[in-house]
């Protein structure tokens, strides 16, 4: 009798402590592109060349949003946005595009990136705002070193043709 006593109490104090810990422990998964970035490449911005690349030092990260999707979030801007600079007048300084982000979806059997679109609404967004891959770049990821090329425009409602394009490197930098 006293054995299942013991038993008893041991199981009960067992499951207390699982449950304690699942209340407490997150139970979000990440998926394979989550991680901390730098963005590298080009940009243009066809209606206004008073815009241009920053430099290659603006971390990001890529948060996870689902199975195959990740929110590309500025460490400066610290929300989805992509830091660019303000050349006009000779005066250089950091601004971004207001109502323009990316999520990034992933295609894992093909390491390839099958789209992307805009955060905020592709086109509902104030500034009427749409992110579209250029077909014409490599939009891959590399799964030895995990960094990510992708080309993409950025589309404006009231603009010609594309407001700007964007042709980059993410490179991997770790985990988040």
């Amino acid at each position: 009798m006293k054995i299942r006593s013991i038993l008893l109490i041991l199981a009960a104090t067992v499951m207390l402590h699982a449950c304690k810990k699942s209340k407490t422990t997150p139970t979000s998964t990440l998926n394979p592109w989550d991680g901390k970035y730098r963005m590298e490449g080009t940009m243009t911005d066809h209606s206004n060349p008073a815009f241009g690349w920053m430099n290659n030092t603006y971390e990001y990260s890529l948060q996870t949003s689902g199975a195959n999707t990740d929110s590309l979030v500025s460490k400066s801007l610290n929300f989805p946005g992509i830091v660019i600079g303000n050349t006009g007048g000779g005066i250089t300084n950091a601004t971004f595009y207001s109502n323009f982000g990316l999520i990034m979806t992933f295609d894992a059997a093909t390491n390839k990136v099958a789209a992307v679109t805009n955060y905020y609404g592709q086109g509902t967004a104030p500034g009427g705002r749409s992110a579209v891959l250029d077909p014409t770049g490599f939009n891959d990821v590399d799964p030895v070193t995990k960094n990510i090329r992708v080309k993409f425009f950025m589309d404006e409602t009231g603009v010609a043709g594309h407001r700007a394009t964007f042709n980059v490197t993410l490179v991997y930098l770790g985990p988040r």
